[in-house]
């Protein structure tokens, strides 16, 4: 494996934010986080499957997130040649390196959100 494989290029590496700034370009898709946590807990889903334990998006939008993710490294797309054909999609190696990540964005949430009246809500 060469040094720079499972890596994303950036332009600003030497940058002390560019860490920061740069993951949190990839985690900042409203539904990365989402389908990183359900591909982690159940390996091998098809985009249906997807569809349903994320909840609410459409499926241009998990279509895109899943092609970018995919060229990220992040996630793989599997083709079974079956009749019908069957695709599934799993974290990469690499993928799997953001769940820490996504545990503590969920420890975080459990611990300092509340419930709130609709009209004051953040997240809506």
């Amino acid at each position: 494996m060469s040094k720079n494989q499972g890596r994303i290029p950036v332009w600003c590496k030497t940058e002390e934010w560019c860490a920061l700034k740069s993951t949190s370009k990839i985690l900042g898709h409203k539904w990365v986080p989402a389908i990183i946590y359900h591909l982690h807990d159940n390996e091998g889903l098809r985009f249906s499957q997807i569809q349903e334990e994320v909840g609410g998006i459409t499926n241009k939008t998990l279509s895109d997130n899943l092609d970018r993710m995919q060229d990220q490294g992040i996630v793989n797309r599997e083709v079974e040649n079956e009749k019908p054909v069957k695709i599934t999609y799993e974290l990469t190696e690499f993928g799997e390196k953001l769940v820490p990540l996504i545990e503590e964005m969920i420890s975080w949430g459990q611990d300092n959100l509340r419930e709130g009246e609709k009209e004051e809500a953040w997240v809506k």
